[in-house]
Parts: C-alpha cells; structure tokens; sequence
C-alpha cells in the first residue's frame, strides 16, 4: 500500500507531501489542475520512463518519493530485495526516484542504489496503474491469459510447463543443429577426407625440421667443408715432402723415449706424448671417414627444399608447425567419425526431442484442462459483476483454445498451448464476439473494473490506481461503477482520478487537486477534503456552482447515502 507521496519540482508541482489511507481515496479537481501530474510522478517510483521535460521550469532536477507498507506482499519481494541487496528491516520501503536536467535518473530502494529495469519490475508489486486507455492492455491476448491464469491460481503448473518448455526448446534445436543439409555434410566429409589424406601421405614427424635444417646447412658449405677436413688430414697425416703432426710426434716420442733412459723423471712427458700420438692417430682415422663417407649426391639438396616447400604448404594451411598441423589432422579424423556417425546422434537427439515433448504435452495437457475449468468460474463472476454495473444483458465469455498448425499438432510456447479469447456480448440475443470488436469505451471500463473485483481476492498487488475509469459512463451505471470502487478498496487501496459525483461521494478519502496561477509562476497542489469541503466539490462535480443550494443539498445526499451503504 502507498503510504505517502512526496513530489518536488515535477511539472507544475513544486513541492507536495501526500499522506494516502487505505480504501477508495480519490481525486477530483478541473480538468488542467495537475491530476495527471500526480500519477506521472507515481508512475516514476514504478521505473516508468521519465524525462528532463517532466522538471519543473527553472529547477536543476525533480524528485519523487513513496513510502510502502509490504505487510500483505513481504514474502514476494522480499527474496527480490535480498537478491539485490537491499536491505529491508521492517514491512516498509522507501522508494526514490531523481531527474536530473542532464538526463541522469538516480534510483534508490531503502537507501540502496538500483536500476530503472528493477524499479519496473520492483513496481509490479506494489501498485497496478489503469489509465483511461489502458483498455488497449485489457484487450491483449497475453494480459486476458495472465488474468486466467491468477484467477485459476495456475503458478505451479505453468511453472511446470515453462521449465519443459525450455527443455523441449533446447532438445529441438539440438535436433536442428544435427541435421545440416544432406548436400552440406557430404561436401564437409569429402573436404575433412581430403585434407586427411593430404596430411597423411607427407608423413609427418615430430620436430624433423631441425635435424632437415643441419642438413641443408652441411650440403650448402659442403665444398668448404671438404677443403678444411682435408687440409685437418694433410697437417695430422703430412704430404710429400712435408712431415705431418703424426710424424713429428714419432720423432718427439724417440728422443723423449732416449732421454728417459737417464733421467726418469721424463717418463710423465714421455705419457703424454704416447697420448697425444694415440689421439692424433685416432682424429686421423676419424676425419678419413668423414672425408670417404660424405653423400655428394647434388639431388640430396633438392629433395630437402621441397620437403621444406610441403612442409611450408602444410603449415599455411593447417597449422604454424608440423606439431600444430599434427592435431590439426586428430581434429579433422574426430570431426570425419562424427560426421559418419551424424545418423546415430540425430536418432539420440530425435528420441529424446520426442519424450520431452510428451511430457510437454502432458503438463500443457493439465493445465489446458485448469484454465478450462477457471474460464467457466471466472465468465460466470465477471458477468455477474457486469450486470451488476447497468449492463444486464451482458454475456461475458473466457475461451480456452488449444493453438495447433496446419496438421493439427499443437504449438507451444513458454505459457503452454493455449490462447485466451474475452468474448462479450452487451445485448440479449446477440452472439458474443471479441471484446476488443464490439466493447464501447464506457463498456470497456466496467470490464476492466469487473476484472478486478474479480482478482482481488487473488492478485498480489494491494494499491489500484485508476484515472478515469468512468470516463464514457454515467446515470446509473456510474452508481454502480462507484459501489464496486468502494468494495475494492475494502480489500486494499484504491486512488481514483475521476470526474463522476458518485465515485467522490463513495471515497473513503478525498483530496482535491488545484492549479493556482501568480503573475509570474503556476503551481499545482493538493488540499485533503473535510465534510464540507467534499460537499462542495461533489456540487462541482454535478455541474453546479457555488450558489446552487440544490447542488449542495444532492452532493449532501450522495455522501449520506454512500455512508450508509458503506456502514
């Protein structure tokens, strides 16, 4: 329930404090006075949109303020507030909205900062808004459903349906994924073999590019090479004429070894040149095979470029290195068997897509047979309260049809396999038809106050707000509009912008809005109406002026007999 409103610099409201009652309060003033100011500045706490043109002129920003009571409705918002972090300590919230002439909107819930998105959605709670064209939302198809729906009390199973409903639509389109056209996954297939093959037949290994690499280097300096091993040989072995480090190690050996004879202490050199002989002997041997064994083969060279040109073609085409190119040819033989194996999977995928559609179908099934059974109460009450509201022919009618495609197989969707049809029909003897073809303005409204009566004893929302909502009714059916106004707000609160004599007369609460203009400004305020002062302006509102005492003897009656109805 609203508690209090508090507004500041919004349109021609410059500063306004609101105390609301529980009941029907209502609102009256001429029209232009800033009635529709006030439920433009509620509409705010309810994350509608707001604009810097809604800031009164001349101010740096507006602010609006509402104080709830969430005594009836805690346990619904409250895991809603926690998740967002918002902390509430008794059944109250204060809920903030600031506008900025910049643009900027700040939003606050109990002092913590929140979105625009979860004030709207926070706002769904808290208060409904019914504007005099907010037929247009009674007449969706979606909102009639919702309607069934709260009055049947369906949560759990359309909880239910919407959980399968998921599942179903994931399986569905896992299903969908699998099956790519025939054509397509036979061009994948030749593609993943060809590539598998070409991989393949290169016989590829490992780090081979190294060792590739050092034979190319050799074969590239091989005649430098020869010429430097060659002439290793010819300074250890020695050419004509000229002795080698062998020989010369000989002769060293034989003096060293003549020496040794007289003095001992030669005998460690005498070791190390035996050694040093036995090393050269064995380099000697070494570098001689080197030489013979040398492949001077001029096509070796060729063959290692083009291995290195295939493996450069491999690499652009698969991967950066033969490693890389490696698992690219492991993916590509998973991605072969899993294409060869596509019919399996699409099997797998069809028998699970076809159980979860059944349990689908079975849950859409009870629920369709729930919202049937409600349709039939919930068309008996409301047209109950239609006539009741001056339309005593009235039919009304809440069709449940199952939608299905052109092979009459049903269609589902996140709300089941139902489509809610209002059928109406003002006139004895006429066949009802869509509300939305044959509903005039004033029977429009007193649908949608017949709606809510209905729902009242259900719908998690305490405070209605309706602007206008006897907009198009008059006489008696005003009488009535007005007595069923009253009965709602004895479920909860009700704010009612309205222009009927009868719906003042039957307020709990009654506040008057003005407009007072000065030479240079105009603002909008808002008085709460004593006795006298709710019979003046009901003799206002009955077309009367202050010196009409008829006037004022019918508005006194009004309110007397609307305090005995009430009492």
């Amino acid at each position: 329930m609203l508690v209090e409103l508090s507004i500041e610099n919004i349109a021609l409201i410059r500063e306004l404090s609101l105390h609301l009652n529980p009941g029907l309060v209502v609102l009256t003033g001429e029209t232009g006075a800033g009635k529709s100011i006030i439920l433009d500045a509620l509409g705010l706490l309810l994350g509608q949109r707001g604009t810097s043109e809604l800031i009164r002129q001349g101010a740096e920003s507006a602010v609006v303020e509402g104080l709830f009571s969430i005594t009836g409705q805690r346990a619904v918002i409250a895991p809603m507030l926690e998740e967002w972090a918002v902390p509430v300590e008794e059944d109250e919230l204060v809920v903030t909205r600031e506008l900025h002439t910049s643009g900027r909107t700040t939003c606050r819930v109990n002092g913590r900062m929140v979105t625009v998105q979860m004030l709207r959605q926070l706002g769904r709670y808290l208060v409904q808004q019914h504007g005099q064209h907010d037929q247009q939302g009674l007449l969706r198809s979606d909102e009639q459903l919702r309607m069934l729906d709260l009055f049947g009390g369906h949560q759990a199973a359309l909880a239910d349906v919407r959980r399968l409903y998921e599942s179903w639509r994931e399986a569905r389109n896992a299903l969908e994924a699998l099956r790519i056209d025939e054509q397509e996954r036979s061009r994948q297939l030749d593609m993943l073999t060809f590539q598998i093959d070409e991989i393949e037949k290169a016989r590829l290994s490992p780090g081979e590019e190294e060792p590739l690499r050092e034979e190319r280097q050799k074969l590239q300096y091989l005649d430098r090479i020869v010429s430097s091993v060659q002439a290793a040989v010819n300074a250890v072995d020695g050419t004509a004429g000229k002795p080698g480090a062998n020989s010369l190690l000989s002769t060293a050996l034989h003096e060293v070894a003549a020496a040794a004879a007289y003095d001992e202490s030669l005998r460690e050199n005498l070791s190390l040149l035996e050694t040093a002989q036995v090393h050269a002997e064995e380099a000697l041997r070494g570098l001689s095979h080197y030489v013979s064994d040398l492949d001077n083969d001029p096509r070796r060279i060729d063959e290692i470029e083009n291995r290195f040109a295939e493996l450069r073609m491999l690499e652009r085409k698969y991967g950066a290195t033969v490693e890389d190119v490696l698992v690219y040819l492991d993916e590509a033989k998973k991605n072969r068997d899993s294409l060869l194996h596509q019919e399996e999977r699409i099997d797998e995928a069809q028998r699970l897509l076809k159980q979860t559609e059944e349990r689908l179908f079975a849950a859409s099934e009870r629920l369709h047979q729930a919202r049937t059974a409600a349709a039939s109460k919930m068309s008996e009450r409301v047209q109950a309260t239609l006539r009741e509201l001056d339309i005593p022919s009235a039919v009304f009618v809440v069709q449940v049809n199952m939608r299905t495609n052109a092979d009459k197989e049903p269609v589902f969707s996140t709300n089941g396999m139902d489509e809610v049809l209002y059928l109406f029909s003002a006139n004895r003897g006429e066949e009802p038809k869509l509300l939305s073809k044959v509903a005039s303005g004033g029977e429009l409204s007193r649908t949608l106050l017949s709606l809510k009566s209905v729902l009242s004893e259900v719908d998690e929302v305490s405070t209605l707000v309706f602007d206008e909502i006897d907009s198009g009714v008059s006489g008696s059916a005003a009488v009535q509009l007005a007595r069923h106004l009253s009965l709602l707000g004895q479920r909860g609160q009700v704010l009612c912008v309205t222009h009927s004599a009868q719906i003042a007369a039957s307020a709990t609460s009654h506040l008057q809005i003005m407009k007072t203009e000065t030479t240079d400004s105009t603002e909008t305020s808002v008085l709460p109406l004593d006795e006298d002062g709710r019979v003046a302006e009901i003799a206002r509102l009955l077309g009367s002026d202050a010196a009409d005492g008829t006037a004022f003897e019918h508005a006194r009656a009004l309110l007397h007999a609307r305090k005995h109805l009430a009492g």
